[in-house]
């Protein structure tokens, strides 16, 4: 198997090979020492055929090796996998607009994931973090405490600082537990 660049087959091939437990078992053994068929059989109380037929799978998605009659885990292929596999599920990373000093402190201070590092302590930079929270809120559309705090929840635990803040710098107005949009003027 070609692991430099892993395509959707390759993919669910290494899944479904991974998924059965007694295969994880046999690569699990191999990735410690070299076994023969006998010696994974008689380990794992299993059928030499059974057992044949998981090294037959893992050896033809390249995740073990075959020396006369003995059988290895071939690590170099399953850490490639794998960090592949990984590097697969991250997400990618935002998309920002604005000026450079803008998109340069928004990849500062968002996440991949797009939460919110830190706050930024400079005037400058948490102003350029909070007109980006802003964009969340549809103008003429009345918020309660909570729905603010859900909303500013997915980019940092701190709602309390990120309300205060937008109010304090004119992003959003408050009256009696009630936010909403300042529309730019």
């Amino acid at each position: 198997m070609d692991t430099t660049t892993l395509n959707q087959d390759e993919l669910k091939s290494f899944m479904k090979t991974m998924a059965d437990p007694e295969r994880i078992k046999i690569a699990g053994l191999l990735g410690v020492e070299t076994l023969s068929v006998t010696e994974i059989s008689e380990r794992l109380d299993m059928k030499p055929t059974e057992v044949q037929r998981h090294l037959d799978q893992l050896t033809e998605n390249g995740l073990i090796f075959r020396e006369g009659s003995l059988y290895r885990l071939n690590a170099n292929a399953v850490e490639n996998l794998a960090a592949q596999v990984l590097a697969q599920s991250h997400p990618p990373a935002p998309q920002f607009e604005g000026d450079e000093y803008e998109v340069k402190t928004l990849r500062s201070y968002i996440s991949r994931d797009g939460s919110l590092k830190s706050i930024p302590t400079q005037q400058k930079k948490l102003m350029v973090i909070l007109k980006y929270l802003a964009r969340d809120f549809m103008p003429g559309v009345r918020y309660t405490e909570s729905q603010v705090n859900q909303m500013l929840r997915k980019y940092h635990e701190d709602t309390a600082a990120l309300r205060r803040y937008m109010v304090d710098n004119g992003l959003l107005e408050r009256e009696k537990g009630i936010y909403w949009s300042v529309e730019p003027a």
